[in-house]
């Protein structure tokens, strides 16, 4: 009998052990998946396309090949997550494939417009001045975009900080001064009674408030994917009274980075606006972009189409193009346009920041000043009847 048990007993344990074997290698490999660095399908934050378009321009500028400043690039520490798909860009560039044609495989490392622009540089032997002036380009870019998130930072945290506050107050303190006022029989005057009725209101209806908000901002998201909606969307934000030109040279800038990007690299004036007009967020401009690129097709003058819209593109814009196409200079038109834009934009922010700042500041000092009047104006009656 002993031995009949021990006997069962392991062989119990041999057949449990390739269980055990596999549950132990599913687990390595779950580690394993966990663990393992995801560098193929990594997307590129802008910042990085960035780096490595200026890396390049700055390796193959000083004549070092293409291939080897892929590999000088994938070796540095910021690269890391990415060094499998520039290890696979330097063998495809090897093997004789063009740079653009190999980065047309990635299309989550590098847009189509850039390869564009890369592929009509390498046809006309100017990859590293088009490399470099795709970096500057985007550097101006993330700089104006970190400009304003700073200007705006201030009156974001301070909306932010106030909504807080004034929703603890109305959720917390007051209910608490209620009940002490209730207890000692104390009269409430008006304030603090619209006060107590308001912070009730919001606690028992604030998270159906909530969830009506998000279920607003998930409603408008899902009807932005129809081109009508959008379109009448973005056009009330460029026709708004106070944002709506700064909403718009955003929009116009976006346009004319792009454009003189696509011309400087060869494009022609049409060809650029029909590629333009994809990469403009905007639905309304984007319309209009369209339209632009159909004029142009057909003959009609740039500057003539762009009068026509003249509601959508600032005046200085349509000016500095009618001087470009009368000397033959519509590329350093944009150029200029570009830099015109960027200042406008800063200065609007600016603007807009010094008037919402004291703004705010003034209503939540007077949001705060109400509540603690109607919380502590009930106890001075008191302390008066008492007197």
């Amino acid at each position: 009998m002993g031995r009949r048990k021990r006997f069962s007993g392991a062989g119990a344990a041999i057949a449990a052990m390739p269980a055990q074997q596999e549950a132990s290698a599913g687990l390595g490999q779950w580690w394993g998946n966990l663990t393992k660095p995801r560098q193929a399908n990594e997307k590129l934050k802008p910042v990085e396309l960035t780096f490595i378009l200026s890396t390049l321009s700055t390796l193959v500028d000083n004549g070092v090949s293409l291939p080897r400043a892929l590999e000088t690039l994938g070796k540095e520490e910021s690269m890391a997550k990415h060094r499998e798909v520039l290890e696979t860009l330097r063998r495809k560039v090897e093997s004789g494939i063009t740079f653009s044609t190999a980065l047309s495989h990635f299309p989550h490392v590098c847009d189509r417009l850039t390869v564009n622009q890369i592929r009509l540089a390498e046809r006309s032997g100017t990859l590293a001045a088009t490399l470099k002036k795709l970096s500057s380009s985007r550097n101006k870019t993330a700089e104006l975009k970190q400009q304003v998130i700073k200007q705006l930072a201030y009156p974001g945290l301070l909306i932010v900080v106030g909504s807080g506050l004034i929703t603890f107050l109305l959720l917390y303190v007051v209910p608490v001064f209620e009940q002490t006022y209730s207890d000692v029989g104390a009269p409430l005057p008006m304030i603090t009674q619209v006060l107590i009725g308001f912070g009730a209101f919001v606690k028992r209806f604030g998270l159906y408030i909530a969830g009506g908000v998000i279920l607003t901002v998930v409603t408008i998201k899902r009807l932005r994917k129809r081109d009508d909606f959008a379109y009448q969307m973005d056009l009330a934000l460029i026709r708004m009274p106070m944002l709506g030109n700064w909403f718009r040279d955003m929009a116009v800038l976006q346009l004319m980075e792009v454009l003189q990007n696509l011309m400087e690299a060869g494009y022609t004036l049409a060809e650029a606006l029909r590629e333009t007009a994809d990469s403009v967020s905007n639905r309304a401009v984007k319309r209009g972009v369209s339209d632009l690129q159909r004029a142009v097709q057909q003959g009609e003058r740039f500057s003539r189409e762009l009068e026509r819209h003249e509601g959508m593109f600032p005046p200085i814009v349509n000016q500095l193009v009618i001087v470009g196409e009368s000397t033959g200079q519509l590329t350093r038109a944009t150029n200029d346009i570009c830099d015109f834009l960027r200042k406008e934009i800063e200065r609007k922010t600016g603007l807009m920041v010094g008037t919402l700042e004291p703004v705010l500041t003034i209503g939540l000092a007077a949001a705060i000043a109400v509540v603690l009047l109607a919380i502590y104006l009930p106890m001075f009656d008191m302390v008066n009847t008492m007197k």
